[in-house]
């Protein structure tokens, strides 16, 4: 979960750094922009993915065709998801449903790959006697209950600060610090 859109472009450039090949789907469209700027640099492969209603289903059988191990999938964002299609035709109950099953989907293929899915989500600040900073309803059902890892992700000073949230080896509540290239706990 992400609050800084920026902390999290920060740290999906990271990551993506870090396997043989990233295929990115990008929702939002902020990574494609900083990276055909040369605003952000990654040292491996990328295969970015610019989804829209009438290709979203052939674009994720070429993503799903693609997965294989040393690679990550990168599915950006889950907020963004939704602005794919106009919500009157179709009603977002049978959007939440598409968007379950495309995740799984990529889940499954990525399990039997060997290859990690991150399905990122951005946090809405929620002001005037709202709760702060919060999920968005689908995302936060979708992300809550599905996930295997859980954690949110901040600028600090000069480094990212990755706190746990929900892991299977790891405590919640544990932060892990990111500055130039070394990893603290």
């Amino acid at each position: 979960m992400f609050s800084d859109p920026y902390a999290k472009l920060c740290f999906v450039t990271h990551l993506a750094s870090q396997f043989e090949k990233t295929i990115y789907v990008d929702l939002d469209t902020m990574f494609t922009a900083y990276l055909n700027a040369g605003l952000v640099h990654v040292k491996n492969s990328v295969d970015v993915y610019l989804p829209s209603e009438g290709v979203l289903a052939p674009m994720i059988k070429d993503v799903l065709a693609s997965m294989s191990a040393g690679s990550l999938v990168i599915f950006d964002s889950v907020n963004s998801f939704y602005s794919l299609f106009r919500t009157q035709e179709r009603g977002t109950g049978g959007l939440n449903h598409l968007l379950s099953v495309l995740l799984m989907l990529l889940v499954r293929r990525g399990a039997d790959a060997g290859a990690p899915v991150l399905a990122s989500s951005m946090l809405r600040y929620r002001g005037k006697g709202g709760q702060g900073w919060a999920q968005s309803p689908a995302s936060r059902r979708l992300l809550q209950y599905k996930s295997a890892v859980r954690m949110s992700v901040e600028l600090h000073d000069d480094g990212l600060v990755m706190r746990i949230i929900e892991h299977e080896s790891i405590p919640a509540g544990t932060t892990l610090y990111y500055w130039h290239s070394l990893v603290t706990v």
